[in-house]
């Protein structure tokens, strides 16, 4: 039964990054798996429910990773490619980040989905800026503002990557280290 479970988690993290929350239905998950709706909603009891399975599992991926990048000897712009190849390792060339996603449907999700997104957010937003902290000397420069610029940096790559079927992340990473040595 957990098995079933998961694979539902996955599929609909699937169909969120292929094409938006507020697109893919119970009955286009229930045909996937050639299983009734009442076979998933066995397992939730609506798509809310679903969606913040699949949220639970992007926050627990990142405070995975935050913990493993706070231990890590890696330079900063190492961290920061680590960061991008685990964003990018969640999903399928040319996907939608799942977060960006979640984020572009925002007005259409329920309360709880909105909160955990926020949670999301802020989470992705403190590795980043702790990352580049790290880096800096000048307590003077405002490090959340520098990781916002990346972060949004990064996502907006992605994007591009998706609408031009091409990759600009390591220009992306090219500029955003220039940025910092600066």
């Amino acid at each position: 039964m957990e098995n079933r479970k998961s694979q539902i988690i996955d599929l609909a993290s699937s169909l969120i990054r292929k094409k938006g929350y507020s697109t893919f239905s119970i009955d286009e998950i229930s045909k996937h798996f050639g299983v009734t709706k009442a076979s998933i909603f066995y397992h939730f009891e609506k798509k809310e429910d679903i969606g913040l399975a699949v949220l639970g599992q992007l926050y627990q991926g990142l405070v995975n990773f935050k913990s493993v990048i706070q231990l890590s000897s890696q330079s900063v712009e190492e961290k920061l490619i680590q960061y991008c190849a685990y964003n990018s390792r969640q999903f399928v060339e040319y996907d939608i980040c799942p977060t960006s996603s979640l984020q572009s449907d925002y007005e259409m999700l329920p309360e709880s989905m909105r909160q955990k997104l926020q949670e999301i957010g802020q989470l992705e937003l403190s590795i980043i800026d702790e990352i580049v902290a790290e880096g800096l000397d000048d307590p003077a420069i405002n490090t959340r503002a520098l990781a916002i610029t990346i972060l949004s940096a990064i996502k907006g790559a992605l994007q591009y990557n998706r609408g031009m079927r091409d990759n600009f992340i390591p220009d992306i990473m090219y500029g955003i280290n220039r940025l910092l040595k600066n």
